[in-house]
């Protein structure tokens, strides 16, 4: 009886790669297993978005909800210029919203699109120890 040797069975090997960049939107949120986002607000007067500059620990998922009457979009400045483009909306149009995930520690300036006088600033900080607390950034003076 001859044994079989384990080096000639071949067995095909499967590659699978998953990214872990994500943009979401809508029913997407369900899917996400971190903590719940931050949620800023696009206003019809100034400051435009509520608030104006968000301030969030690393790892939070950032929520922009349009309660206005007309569409409004979030882009990144980075995607003007040959910096890296951390995020960028379609127009969100009234009663919806723009969900992303969570990005890197770093100060991110952001516009709309559709009415450039929209600005604002989302800054994600490195995750507090535990047991300490989020200090709001006072909004700026005008």
């Amino acid at each position: 009886m001859s044994q079989s040797n384990p080096s000639n069975n071949r067995f095909p090997v499967v590659f699978v790669l998953l990214c872990s960049c994500m943009l979401l939107t809508g029913s997407a949120v369900a899917a996400f297993a971190s903590p719940d986002p931050v949620e800023i607000a696009f206003e019809t007067t100034s400051p435009y978005y509520h608030p104006q500059v968000a301030v969030v620990s690393a790892g939070t998922p950032v929520r922009w909800n349009n309660a206005t009457g007309s569409p409004h979009s979030v882009r990144h400045d980075g995607c003007l210029t040959d910096d890296h483009c951390a995020f960028q909306s379609i127009a969100v149009p009234p009663d919806s919203s723009f969900l992303i995930a969570p990005l890197p520690p770093g100060r991110y300036g952001y516009h709309c699109e559709l009415h450039p006088v929209m600005r604002g600033t989302l800054v994600v900080l490195v995750p507090l120890a535990r047991g300490d607390r989020m200090i709001s950034a006072p909004e700026p003076t005008r």
